[in-house]
């Protein structure tokens, strides 16, 4: 009977052992992910186990211990990004926790973050001029550093085709500006981008298409016609602008005449001044009057009436004798004063 005992003993021991090892299951599907130098950790819950909800503690490996980095938490995803460094070696675990009891610890392979991230496609821009397409490239942003920090030797994969076709042609350039080559003018093209790292391919870029422009070379013939109407049009306004001042100096010159006066005439009007008959006029002084006396001569008539009336006759013919004396001297005086007044007048003209 006691060996049968302790049979049952130990089996029932060994029963026990198991049910409570497997009373908080392990987290299923552990997963490492990295995108641009992120870091993260993610798993699924433990499965057959409905209405239970589980925590889950996750923790990285630096140096020799382990650190929590999530610690009882109800999250399906741990974040590391921040924990590790660019370069170096890393582990990581994570286990369910369920009422105070814990799982075994899941735990990763030992890994580099440079080695094992993956990096996203990079932002492509296309601008087309004078015939030709540029296609401007953006590395894509990281989490920790920048891509031409941790990587060396970057370069870019470029798929260029025209639009509707299948056919792509392929260039791989150092430089993140580069000029597609072989483009047809007014031809649409489309571009795709993709990072070349670590002997290894980023994402492509969401397909872009632009029109190729017109090209800027131009025919001889059209820059002879354009040489030709340039010299034409600066002949014309050559002689427009000389018809234009032409025309505008006579008529200054007849609105504003520039006319000179002869000499004599000159000459003429400097002497105004010296000349007697104008300081005459100017001075508008009066000519002096020319008068002679009458004398009346009276006596006391007689008893003769033949006699009085024979003096009176005298008297009378003296006088009209002296008045026409007197009218013929002061005719004479005008004509002489007249005709020197006219000779005078005569030199002046001659001068």
């Amino acid at each position: 009977m006691k060996p049968v005992f302790s049979c049952l003993s130990v089996g029932s021991l060994l029963y026990i052992v198991y049910v409570c090892a497997e009373s908080v299951p392990i987290p299923e599907n552990v997963t490492m992910t990295s995108l641009d130098m992120g870091l993260a950790l993610q798993w699924d819950p433990p499965q057959n186990t409905t209405n239970q909800l589980f925590n889950y503690t996750a923790e990285v490996k630096l140096w020799r211990d382990y650190e929590p980095v999530c610690v009882c938490s109800s999250s399906l995803r741990c974040d590391f990004t921040y924990n590790v460094s660019i370069f170096g070696f890393y582990q990581l675990r994570v286990r369910t926790e369920l009422h105070g009891e814990t799982s075994d610890w899941v735990e990763t392979g030992e890994f580099a973050v440079d080695e094992i991230t993956e990096v996203s496609a990079p932002h492509v821009q296309l601008s087309s001029r004078k015939g030709q397409t540029e296609v401007d490239i953006t590395d894509p942003p990281m989490r920790r550093s920048t891509l031409r920090d941790v990587f060396t030797g970057v370069s870019y994969l470029i798929r260029f085709w025209e639009k509707g076709e299948a056919e792509k042609e392929e260039l791989i350039r150092d430089q993140n500006r580069i000029m597609l080559p072989n483009l047809e003018p007014l031809v649409n093209y489309c571009v795709e981008v993709a990072v070349l790292y670590n002997k290894r391919t980023s994402q492509f870029s969401n397909t872009t298409c632009v029109t190729n422009s017109p090209s800027s070379e131009v025919e001889p013939w059209l820059i002879a016609v354009v040489l030709l109407v340039s010299l034409l049009v600066v002949l014309v306004a050559i002689v427009l602008i000389f018809l234009a001042v032409w025309y505008g100096y006579q008529g200054c010159r007849i609105i504003f005449p520039d006319t000179k006066l002869p000499e004599n005439l000159k000459q003429f009007l400097s002497q105004q001044s010296q000349s007697p008959i104008l300081s005459a006029m100017q001075e508008s002084t009066q000519l002096k009057e020319h008068f002679h006396e009458l004398r009346i001569f009276h006596t006391e008539p007689d008893s003769s009436q033949d006699k009085p009336q024979m003096e009176g006759s005298g008297i009378q013919t003296e006088k009209d004798e002296s008045c026409t004396g007197a009218d013929v001297t002061q005719r004479s005086e005008d004509r002489s004063e007249t005709a020197s007044t006219t000779s005078e007048e005569q030199h002046l003209l001659a001068e």
